[in-house]
């Protein structure tokens, strides 16, 4: 005979839709979410059943939803709406498709409310775009610095040569600045190719990564202040611990520089569950995110600025961000920026693979 099929509750199929899936009492107070509605919404289950759905959004905001939920309540039969813009208690305005279906059980009457946020297909579709572009880019930088090196090899070489032949201590100080200006730039052209070994995975907490690049900074902006916003369950997973500090140095001195040394900047980790990176999905996904308030990013810099020497900056050699972003795509990750003044966020992404 053969064995019995496994049976799966509803409540675990639920948790594997992208979508938002959020189960109202006839009062519009939450019964049951799904995972994806408690990244939605940033907290969890056990804080969000119980709660009455209106006090997820901004008091006092014009809130197309909420007159939905009553609409469909009075009307009773489903409701679709496109393009709403959604204002929650967090602070954070997102664009939505939303679905409200009536649901009648006996004796009383439900409502299951379907979110879909439209900015997240956006953001996905800019990650893959993103990483063309590094692709891209990355092989430009190999080929310039391939056809460059040989060159300058020989400039150095021929500017030793007449060093050696030169007697006048004064006329040597320009072979000097000679070589000098050409280990500039051949170091420059290491900086352009990134990390120049392949990447050695080991067990790791990234909160050693974190607190390691957090006495770098700490050490080279004494003015610098940062608050650790750390979730502790976070589990081990494999990665290159020299090359994440890397990336994440390069961050959070883009974040100090942008604040010039002084001010408060802060270190946030978090699971993410659910979570497409690329055309891959990723049942958790490790967040950190490190957020300066300096003057923001210019928004004519904003969409180029993982490409290799686009800067905000005015001397700045616009590498440290496309480094880093490269260092996240070998882990198969992405980091993600958003600015405006007086606040940017870098959010790196990374896969939770089991150590």
């Amino acid at each position: 005979m053969a064995d019995p099929m496994p049976q799966i509750s509803a409540h675990r199929i639920l948790d594997y839709l992208s979508s938002s899936v959020i189960c109202l009492s006839d009062a519009l107070i939450i019964m049951q979410v799904n995972a994806t509605a408690q990244v939605f919404f940033d907290t969890s289950a056990s804080v969000l059943v119980g709660r009455p759905i209106a006090s997820l959004f901004e008091s006092g905001a014009e809130n197309s939803l909420l007159r939905s939920l009553e609409q469909c309540q009075r009307e009773h039969h489903q409701i679709t709406e496109h393009e709403a813009t959604l204002r929650l208690a967090n602070g954070k305005t997102l664009t939505t498709d939303y679905t409200i279906h009536p649901i009648d059980e006996i004796g009383q009457s439900k409502l299951l409310l379907e979110i879909q946020p439209i900015d997240r297909h956006l953001e996905i579709a800019r990650d893959g775009q993103r990483a063309i572009q590094q692709m891209a880019s990355q092989q430009l930088a190999r080929g310039m610095a391939h056809e460059i090196k040989n060159p300058l090899g020989g400039i150095r070489g021929a500017a030793q040569l007449l060093e050696s032949e030169i007697g006048n201590s004064e006329l040597r100080e320009y072979t000097e600045v000679i070589i000098r200006e050409v280990d500039r730039l051949q170091n420059l052209l290491n900086d352009m190719l990134g990390p120049n070994r392949r990447i050695q995975k080991a067990p790791l907490n990234i909160l050693e990564v974190l607190e390691h690049v957090r006495s770098l900074i700490l050490a080279e902006f004494p003015d610098i202040r940062i608050r650790r916003d750390y979730d502790p369950s976070i589990p081990e997973f494999l990665a290159d611990k020299d090359q994440l500090i890397q990336a994440f140095l390069n961050i959070a001195r883009n974040a100090a520089q942008a604040m010039n040394g002084e001010g408060l900047i802060v270190f946030r980790t978090r699971i993410a569950r659910q979570h497409t990176i690329g055309n891959r999905r990723y049942r958790h996904v490790i967040e950190v995110t490190i957020i300066d308030h300096g003057p923001g990013i210019d928004p004519s810099v904003q969409e180029n600025i993982f490409l290799p020497m686009v800067t905000n900056k005015a001397d700045g050699s616009g590498l440290g961000l496309p480094i880093a972003q490269q260092i996240i795509f070998g882990h198969n990750g992405i980091i993600q920026c958003h600015s405006s003044a007086g606040s940017t966020e870098f959010t790196t992404l990374l896969p939770l693979e089991p150590s």
